[in-house]
């Protein structure tokens, strides 16, 4: 996505928005008996202040983290601005955060865990709380933050927008299962990021939780994540989600056994060639089955397949061209 270096769309474009898509398609296939043009506008209204939403979460991480970058020798996106001009972003993302959860307040509790998700990521990112320096409770602000609360915001403001209820069961089991994922991502990024925290002295979960330990704990909770996962869409009857999931996973054993590359649960290893497991099914796989889905029922959605391609192209040109590459002499394609 071409937008200005300070917002860090290359951190969260792909890897979180296409999630969030996928639950409100999720939520438009279950209770949207005719998809209209409001209800994808409705949407769409719901993405873009989730967007806003991370903007403002990249602004505040630069922000606190000036003086520790400084320190270290690390770029930061925020270093050439005046501290007057990094306010003033500061302060107008949440403006529009607030703008949007005033637009949204109506629809019950769906609004309150988009808020919950902006206050959260203050706590976790500004002193004194601070809870990124926090051990475990960083870990799951994070998570909470990044994924827990928008994805049950989304789920609850559409199923209020298309029929005035929500399914508490399903919410919930929506929660659980993005908490999972969404400790497993931030443990993830601490573990990429463990030399450089121990440099400047800030207290995560990583630098105080060996990696020997993680490694103890990393696939019983990549499991975990994959039970909850499953056992939702069986609970949905969203049986196609899940033939999906099982060629996701037949698809990296062929990639394992033509190419070599491996598919890491949480920890990065040293060798060149590695995916991190889940994400393509995750980017991929399960917004465009659910755009498929929704397009056997009212056939104008397979026109937003295209369009999903045009702005969330990475992955699937990256996977298109290991396909290819399944068929071709042996070599691992570059992209």
């Amino acid at each position: 996505m071409i937008a200005p270096k300070f917002t860090r769309t290359t951190d969260w474009w792909e890897p979180k928005i296409t999630l969030v898509i996928s639950i409100g398609l999720l939520a438009i296939y279950l209770y949207g008996n005719e998809v209209s043009y409001s209800v994808i506008g409705f949407l769409f209204l719901l993405l873009l202040s989730i967007s806003v939403g991370a903007v403002y979460v990249s602004l505040i991480n630069d922000f606190t983290d000036l003086e520790d970058d400084f320190k270290a020798g690390k770029k930061n996106k925020l270093q050439s601005f005046s501290r007057l001009k990094q306010l003033l972003l500061i302060f107008t993302s949440a403006a529009i955060i607030l703008s949007f959860a005033y637009l949204f307040w109506s629809y019950g509790i769906g609004s309150r865990f988009l808020v919950g998700a902006m206050v959260v990521y203050t706590l976790y990112s500004f002193p004194p709380i601070r809870l990124k320096k926090r051990g475990l409770w960083g870990v799951l602000a994070d998570a909470f933050g990044a994924h827990v609360f928008p994805a049950m915001g989304i789920f609850a403001l559409l199923s209020e927008f298309l029929i005035q209820s929500v399914d508490w069961t399903a919410l919930i089991s929506i929660g659980f299962w993005s908490l999972i994922y969404g400790v497993r991502g931030i443990l993830s990024h601490q573990y990429l990021d463990l030399e450089y925290d121990k440099s400047v002295g800030v207290k995560t979960f990583a630098t105080r939780f060996s990696i020997d330990k993680i490694k103890r704990v990393e696939w019983p909770l990549l499991l975990l994540e994959v039970i909850a996962l499953v056992g939702f869409l069986i609970y949905l009857e969203l049986y196609f989600l899940i033939f999906l999931l099982c060629i996701y996973y037949l698809y990296i054993l062929l990639l394992d056994l033509r190419f070599g590359i491996r598919h890491v649960a949480l920890l990065h290893p040293i060798h060149p060639n590695w995916n991190v497991l889940m994400a393509t099914y995750y980017q991929l796989l399960l917004p465009v089955g659910l755009l498929g889905m929704l397009g056997v029922l009212h056939p104008w959605v397979y026109l937003l397949i295209p369009a999903f391609v045009l702005v969330f192209p990475n992955d699937i040109l990256r996977n298109s061209a290991m396909v290819v590459n399944l068929f071709q002499p042996k070599e691992i394609p570059e992209v």
